[in-house]
């Protein structure tokens, strides 16, 4: 691990030193002409100082501004904390790469499924990760006993329309290692994914409970479909402590905690499944 990555390791898995100023009043309270611009900019070079080198400052930003809007009966401490996470991992709050999510009056920092995918690459172990959905009509094979990569082909029917492709069945997903091996394919049918949400997701037992029925699992079923087989194929493939930390960033959102990003040994070189949380987290962090 490079001494670089070392210190971004270090900064992404301590707790910020830099403490949101004091005014945690729910951001629609500030009496300021243009609240949301005034108070991100107080806050910005604090978010830059901790952005990633490869990240750009004003997407990162221009980001930001965008997510306020669904954020201004949030508290502001708890919108800086979870803008400080986006940043030290180097997610812009996209919804691309992550999102920071209101509950109640909490704004939590939550990773997209690409953004975990990111950081993977940024291990420096992992060259490609491949993430798709095989529909009825689509022409695939999987044979579990064959040696890699002979064991899985699919081939998407790109010349017809995506509706008239069927629906989709399959959801998979794999990675290239920079040494030039591949890993073991992840594939999760629907039903799995079913299961998966009902076990594991607190976030969708909450908004069923209340009737709302907006979590992720009820409005984007198969985005987290397929990040719950990035969440299994994470713990198979040799990763970072950032990895690890992201992962366990993604439990806190879905079981509706704050952002906390927690200590992670930065000498950690493989992260094999042992250091991973007790239960089995690959399933647990979809949210709403």
């Amino acid at each position: 691990m490079t001494d670089d990555l070392k210190a971004r390791v270090r900064e992404a898995t301590t707790p910020t030193d830099t403490p949101a100023p004091a005014d945690a009043e729910p951001l629609s309270d500030l009496a300021t002409q243009d609240p949301t611009l005034k108070w991100l900019e107080r806050r910005r070079t604090y978010i830059a100082h901790a952005l990633p080198k490869h990240v750009d400052e004003g997407h990162f930003i221009e980001a930001a501004l965008t997510s306020m809007a669904k954020l201004r009966n949030c508290h502001t401490d708890t919108i800086y904390t979870a803008l400080m996470a986006c940043a030290r991992f180097g997610l812009a709050p996209d919804g691309v790469r992550a999102a920071i999510v209101p509950f109640g009056k909490i704004a939590t920092f939550v990773p997209m499924y690409q953004g975990l995918i990111d950081v993977m690459h940024r291990s420096g172990k992992v060259a490609s990760i491949r993430v798709d959905f095989i529909r009825e009509l689509d022409v695939w094979d999987y044979t579990p006993t064959a040696p890699s990569p002979g064991d899985f082909f699919h081939k998407p029917r790109v010349e017809l329309p995506k509706d008239e492709r069927g629906d989709v069945i399959l959801a998979y997903a794999y990675a290239w290692m920079s040494g030039g091996g591949r890993s073991q394919v992840i594939l999760l049918n629907r039903q799995d994914a079913i299961e998966i949400r009902d076990l594991y997701s607190k976030a969708y037992a909450r908004h069923e409970s209340k009737g709302t029925r907006d979590s992720a699992w009820h409005t984007h079923f198969d985005q987290q479909w397929g990040k719950s087989c990035v969440r299994r194929l994470a713990k198979l493939v040799p990763t970072s402590p950032e990895v690890i930390d992201l992962l366990r960033a993604d439990t806190d959102a879905d079981e509706g905690r704050p952002t906390v990003i927690r200590a992670v040994p930065v000498d950690t070189q493989d992260g094999d499944t042992d250091g991973e949380p007790g239960r089995d987290d690959a399933e647990s962090g979809e949210q709403s």
